[in-house]
């Protein structure tokens, strides 16, 4: 998952110290500069917060987090949050356990922030119950455990809070209702009894700390449709927030809503750069004739490029292209007609098993062929095809020529994966601090394997400064896409750090 962004989710927009006792001036004749009050409230809170009033010592916490009206010190912003968090309050928890699970100013400690997240769950906190929630999904902090996932989700549902209601209807039908109910007695009835949070926590604010529900046993046999909106939705996580807004991402729940040549161009650029997520948008919309003339190869395409980057949908919606009438048919006329397109789709079709009548060395002759003639899909695959030792013999020189010769023709796609091999072979003579910004650019531009290496660049201080909690924040947000080298890279770090206590406890 999952964990994106440096922004925090707790509204400090008012004092919590203050906003109940602020002196109501009502004559227009006093004149009071606004950084002599300025200075008199930081004053007053620094003065309460250190006659140990709880709730200016939070206050007091996030103004040296976010530098409001004093110079940011982080250092002073843990103190002060911890402080409140360890006297039980809940926002402070909660906010705790966000510095805790990213690294930020305290050192990394996801399973103190899992005490946290729960602790500020049990007091009510509708954000904390479904992080908590979330926490139990992924296996990395406690053993997935989809009832207690179920539990704290659909408390967090029930409140309104819209993160957990987006995802409350995919966990319910894998959940007993008797063990639910059983989890809901313990929880409910034990001796630590669920408190209640301050008001100011109940306010619905934002996706919290970036984490998101992926589950990646859901996209398989069992899938029986895959709506536009879901798709849609998606591509939250390869565009900013801001950028989302702009295209007005949360109003659209059909492919037909994204008609524009501004958005179609948007989508376009993020293919090109690796996003699975416009990809597959894009397969869709040549799938169905949308904006584009319909063309089902070019969709199968697309949906093979996702693929590729361990996209979670794109193997179903191949699958289904491929069942239908006659596109199989439509695909072996246009290898007659030496179509690169289609000669890179049969192989694909091949390779991921959904089509049996080639055997393997075929299907790479015709990914050869399709190379060949330039086509850039298919100089990559065969590119990755030699590096990796897939299918044909293991030879990292030719591999890196087609993807050299791939991004002499345009392809960003092509260029990432030379800076990545660049990083993991080591090699001498490299500016390594440029590769990880044209790294960082490409993975504010879509690119999941852009992520995924500068998280090993994050790990091992290659061309920037290691960071732990750097690394685990681009390893989530890969997973988060789908990404099964990033969940398992995830599973080592954590690993390596987990502490003896039963309860977290992965067996």
């Amino acid at each position: 998952m999952l964990l994106g962004g440096n922004s925090f989710t707790q509204d400090t927009t008012k004092s919590l110290a203050f906003k109940n006792n602020r002196p109501f001036i009502n004559s227009p004749y006093f004149y009071r500069p606004d950084l002599g009050h300025q200075i008199w409230q930081q004053f007053k809170l620094i003065q309460e917060a250190n006659s140990g009033d709880v709730l200016a010592q939070h206050e007091l916490g996030l103004r040296y987090l976010m530098g409001e009206g004093m110079a940011a010190d982080t250092a002073y912003a843990v103190y002060w949050i911890k402080k409140a968090a360890d006297r039980k309050l809940a926002p402070a928890e909660y906010n705790y356990a966000i510095l805790l699970i990213n690294g930020w100013g305290v050192e990394w400690d996801p399973f103190a922030a899992f005490k946290y997240f729960r602790e500020a769950a049990r007091a009510g906190m509708i954000q904390a119950q479904y992080v908590t929630g979330v926490l139990y999904t992924d296996n990395l902090i406690v053993k997935r455990d989809m009832n207690y996932a179920y539990y704290w989700i659909n408390k967090s549902s029930s409140e309104g809070y819209e993160p957990a209601e987006q995802i409350i209807g995919q966990i319910e039908t894998k959940i007993s209702e008797s063990v639910v109910d059983s989890i809901r007695s313990i929880e409910e009835d034990s001796d630590t009894k669920i408190r209640d949070a301050d008001t100011d926590s109940k306010t619905n604010l934002s996706s919290p700390v970036g984490l998101v529900f992926i589950d990646f046993d859901s996209i398989g046999d069992t899938v029986t449709t895959l709506t536009d909106s879901m798709l849609i939705a998606d591509l939250h996580l390869t565009i900013s927030d801001s950028l989302a807004r702009v295209m007005e991402i949360d109003s659209m729940k059909n492919m037909s809503d994204l008609v524009s040549s501004e958005i179609v161009s948007l989508l376009s650029s993020l293919a090109e750069n690796g996003s699975p997520e416009a990809q597959t948008v894009i397969g869709q919309l040549y799938e169905r004739g949308v904006y584009f003339n319909k063309n089902e190869i070019t969709a199968a395409t697309y949906y093979l490029r996702a693929l590729r980057t361990d996209s979670p949908k794109a193997p179903y919606l191949l699958w289904q292209l491929n069942k239908k009438p006659g596109f199989i048919n439509k695909v072996e006329d246009e290898v007659s007609n030496n179509n690169p397109e289609a000669q890179f789709v049969w192989y694909g079709l091949t390779s991921t098993t959904y089509d049996n009548q080639l055997v393997m060395s075929d299907a790479i002759a015709l990914l050869r062929s399709s190379a060949d003639n330039k086509y850039i899909p298919a100089m990559i695959e065969l590119g990755l095809n030699y590096y990796t030792g897939r299918y044909i013999k293991e030879d990292f020189a030719e591999g890196l020529q087609y993807w050299k010769e791939a991004s002499l023709l345009g392809s960003t796609e092509a260029a990432v994966r030379l800076v990545a091999a660049s990083l993991y072979e080591n090699e001498f003579g490299i500016d390594y601090s440029r590769s990880v910004k044209d790294l960082m650019n490409a993975s504010d531009n879509g690119s999941v394997l852009a992520q995924v290496a500068l998280s090993y660049c994050y790990e091992n201080g290659i061309g920037t400064e290691q960071s732990k909690s750097e690394a685990i924040a681009y390893y989530r947000m890969a997973a988060q896409r789908g990404s099964q080298y990033a969940y398992r890279e995830l599973q080592r770090l954590y690993d390596e750090i987990r502490p003896a206590d039963p309860e977290f406890s992965l067996n």
